[in-house]
């Protein structure tokens, strides 16, 4: 298919805009292979070379009037991960797409932090304003600017340099910063309002987080912030079956689902807008509700508890302090929002002014002892302004609660005020359940500043990942390594010779599995246990499905309707047929030949923690056979468990990572 890419030089302070025309390229994920497999080969440079491009881009129907289908979708190599990897933000492609382009590609390196401004006219000429600011400026703002710090007073920042170059046009537009995390750390993330102009009050925060980006897009290019809008309108919009007409929607809808567009997305939306069996909506209602239980807390400690004292703690703690307050406060009144593109499905609930997602705060918050939702919410807003992949920090500093817990680091040694409370039980007594968080709050918020700026030697260690700085404290402290390592406290998903990840925060073998692509949902994430050939298939299977979306340009919420059609809207629109199946097979498999490429391969467990996560989810999922084997056989069981869902991996994706067994 053909497609128009606008390339953007940090070094030149230039743009170009060419076109591609490959039918291997035909949305955001193969737009980033191509770019970092051929185009730039940047598995031949270190991780912060200019080569290590951020490429971003919209799916091909993001012109249409479907739902969903205007994320903006970013790839890249990984500072954490060090392979391949791919983040998305919600709604930023509605204003992208006015650009006139299908993708983009950030290149070279500027001198001093580069702000970039993207405006189209009508005919789809893009110019483009290149502001450069002296670090030591850019560190006063995200210190404090109009009130805010970190990314958000950067956005303000830009706002007041370019709002004005927009509204003179009436171009919408939209904002994208890093904070200070970017500049410090390997977790920086890509922060934006949902808002196509200079008004943010109110408007949900959007990021693209995961396998830190942001560091990428500043230590890389060194580039802080982009914005992007214009006036530019494609005509026409597809070439077949015009996806922007409702009614003609309606009619393929109706074709291929039975039912008229609206009631399609309304059915495969209803967690995400509100479930009438849990009444409640959201992420963070309904992972909450669904899950029962199962929700990490405690540095993920709650694996040891059993379940009867798990669903104790979730009814009698969890549910009053966390879910009841969200429920009273965002679901009854409806404080629903998007993420700026029009969506029946509302999944953005806002408590207090602030969006509530469940993973963010499960690992920001919850994880790390904070269990007061008002309490709560100050921290996710700390580590999202400072601009961290809340997910990844979460996890982090949740194994420092821990470390400081159990007396392995000292509060001085990173800059905490004091050790945290770390004792599940403390918080049965609700009447202290406030002070307790708030106490473990101060912690956190003193660790999400220090790491975040680079201040301490340790707290610049932990900025450098979870696997990193296990290995480099047990260097620096191994005279305290009696019964346990630091790496035994830590849950993380090893890769290559330094890279690792945070599983998703869900409780599930296949979350840890040796997948090419960990922490997002390109796996089956759910509560089960079956042998590994099977969760293998099941593994692959959804990692092809969810590769629908990401190279969609899609929304994850929209797959239940989406995996059964997309193929026949590409169909409609285009009069291309494509086999998505055989495409993110496809996808899959040059992921996998970037990362062997670059010299990253699956690594097996190194934790005691992550391997008790494992054995213990055996015996939680009813799997008494294996359960028995891993109590028995330990480590050597779980090699073989992990050996033969590689290599089933490999048969199905006809591959090899050429890892000697």
């Amino acid at each position: 298919m053909k497609s128009k890419y606008l390339i953007i030089n940090a070094s030149k302070e230039k743009i170009g805009v060419e076109e591609l025309d490959r039918e291997d390229v035909i949305g955001p994920i193969s737009w980033g292979l191509y770019c970092h497999l051929e185009k730039y080969g940047s598995y031949n440079y270190d991780i912060f070379d200019e080569h290590n491009v951020l490429c971003f881009g919209a799916g091909k129907l993001a012109w249409s009037e479907i739902y969903g289908t205007r994320r903006l979708v970013f790839t890249f190599r990984s500072p954490l991960w060090g392979g391949f990897f791919l983040s998305s933000m919600g709604g930023a492609a509605y204003i992208f797409r006015y650009l006139g382009v299908d993708f983009a590609a950030v290149e070279g390196k500027a001198k001093e932090p580069l702000i970039v401004a993207l405006k189209s006219d009508a005919n789809g000429n893009i110019e483009a304003k290149f502001e450069s600011i002296p670090e030591e400026k850019l560190l006063e703002i995200y210190r404090g600017y109009k009130g805010k710090v970190g990314a958000f007073a950067l956005i303000e920042y830009v706002a007041e340099k370019y709002g004005k170059w927009y509204m003179e046009t009436k171009a919408p537009m939209r904002i994208v910063a890093v904070g200070p995390a970017s500049m410090f750390t390997r977790n920086g993330a890509l922060v934006s309002y949902a808002s196509r102009d200079t008004r943010f009050t109110g408007k949900p925060v959007e990021f693209s987080a995961r396998g830190g980006p942001g560091s990428v897009l500043y230590r890389a290019h060194k580039v802080a912030a982009i914005v992007f809008g214009g006036n530019y309108i494609k005509k026409p919009k597809f070439p077949r079956s015009d996806l922007s007409n409702f009614k003609v929607l309606n009619e393929i809808f109706t074709k291929y689902l039975g039912k008229p567009m609206n009631q399609a997305i309304m059915d495969a939306t209803v967690k995400y807008r509100y479930d009438p069996k849990t009444k409640t909506g959201g992420t963070f209602g309904n992972d909450y509700a669904y899950y029962d239980g199962l929700n990490p807390v405690f540095n993920w400690t709650y694996i040891y508890w059993g379940r009867e004292e798990r669903t104790r703690f979730y009814k009698e703690v969890l549910e009053k302090t966390y879910l009841e307050p969200f429920n009273k406060e965002a679901i009854e009144k409806k404080q629903w929002r998007t993420c700026d593109e029009p969506c029946t499905a509302v999944c953005k609930k806002m408590y207090k002014g602030y969006k509530v997602d469940y993973e963010p705060y499960c690992s920001s918050a919850a994880d790390a002892g904070v269990l007061d939702l008002d309490v709560a919410t100050e921290v996710v807003d700390l580590v999202d302004a400072v601009g961290f992949d809340a997910i990844e920090f979460g996890n982090t500093v949740s194994w420092i609660m821990e470390l400081l817990a159990k007396e392995m680091l000292k509060p001085e040694e990173v800059g905490a005020p004091a050790k945290p409370y770390f004792d599940h039980k403390l918080f049965y007594d609700l009447s202290k359940v406030r002070e307790l968080s708030e106490h473990n709050a101060k912690i956190v918020k003193e660790l999400a500043w220090k790491i975040g700026f680079g201040e301490g030697e340790i707290p610049k260690i932990i900025g450098e990942g979870i696997r990193r700085a296990a290995f480099k404290l047990e260097e620096m402290f191994s005279e305290r390594m009696k019964d346990v390592r630091f790496r035994d406290l830590a849950i993380y998903v090893p890769f290559g010779p330094d890279g690792s990840l945070t599983p998703a925060m869900y409780w599930g073998p296949g979350n840890i599995a040796p997948i090419p692509i960990i922490g997002k949902y390109l796996t089956y994430y759910h509560g089960i246990f079956v042998e590994p050939e099977a969760l293998a298939e099941k593994a692959i299977g959804r990692a092809i499905k969810e590769l629908y979306s990401e190279e969609g340009g899609l929304c994850r919420f929209h797959r239940g309707w989406a995996e059964k059609i997309l193929p026949k809207l590409y169909y409609e629109a285009f009069g291309v047929e494509v086999d998505f199946d055989l495409h993110s097979k496809k996808l899959l498999q040059k992921i996998i030949e970037y990362d062997k490429k670059a010299g990253y391969k699956p690594v097996f467990w190194e934790s005691k923690k992550v391997l008790d996560y494992f054995i213990l989810s055996a015996q939680e999922y009813g799997a008494e056979q294996w359960y028995e084997k891993l109590r028995k056989e330990g480590v050597e069981a779980a090699k073989e468990y992990w050996l033969r869902f590689l290599r089933k991996e490999e048969e199905i994706l006809e591959i090899s990572w050429e890892i000697e067994y």
